[in-house]
């Protein structure tokens, strides 16, 4: 289920905006996107501690009575400093206007971003990006702070476990201390992990998965793969 509302686990940081309206679209909620498809997000940007979790809002009005795009699976979507979790599917809100809304979650410390974009034969390339900053942990009882300590911040049913150490990845499989877990190529990891991470997995049916990856600047969720 994806989240109603963009939330670190010291509470609330910005409501979800429900009913959305062209005329709201239009208005100072939304920046003007580009002339063929405007692109707008409900966020002009965003800082947050890393580790925090929230849901964006993406508007496509389309400007063309006759779009080429044969579908709306067209426009990409794509994050750099964060992950992805979840994500509905676009709705036709009427007047050209479609809807979806994205889960992500702060990965790594630095600046990142969310982008829409699209390749068309009327207008070519557009996009637009939405900035994110990833803050370093503020000392609070966040996610990340309760999974570096050893504690599994999110609710998973199953037998947890947890080890620190160096990291290393080979063809897909990630090792740390003595535990080794196949991750595949669904999420990115950094180029260079830190020196010490700590490694959450969760054991069943005599398989063992990957749940997360925390460390300096880094967290890392590998459990929406399997939700």
């Amino acid at each position: 289920m994806i989240r109603s509302v963009f939330e670190d686990e010291g509470g609330l940081l910005r409501t979800r905006f429900v009913g959305w309206t062209l005329t709201a679209v239009l208005g100072v909620l939304f920046s003007l996107g580009a002339s063929a498809c405007n692109f707008y997000f409900n966020y002009d940007s965003i800082s947050a501690p890393i580790g925090t979790v929230g849901e964006i809002g993406i508007q496509v009005q389309k400007t063309h009575n006759n779009c080429t795009l044969p579908s709306m699976e067209e426009y990409a979507i794509e994050g750099t400093g964060i992950q992805i979790l979840g994500e509905t599917a676009w709705e036709d809100k009427g007047g050209g206007v479609y809807e979806k809304w994205v889960q992500i979650s702060l990965s790594s410390v630095g600046s990142g971003s969310l982008k829409i974009s699209k390749t068309c034969t009327k207008e070519g390339y557009e996009e637009k990006v939405l900035p994110i900053a990833t803050q370093p942990t503020d000392g609070a009882d966040t996610a990340w702070v309760q999974a570096w300590s050893g504690t599994y911040p999110f609710d998973v049913t199953g037998d947890i476990s947890s080890v620190t150490g160096s990291a290393s990845l080979r063809d897909g499989i990630l090792t740390v201390d003595t535990i080794s877990v196949p991750v595949g190529s669904s999420v990115s990891l950094p180029e260079i992990l830190p020196n010490t991470v700590r490694l959450f997995t969760l054991r069943s049916d005599n398989a063992v998965s990957a749940l997360l990856i925390v460390g300096d600047g880094v967290f890392i969720r590998f459990d929406h793969l399997s939700s």
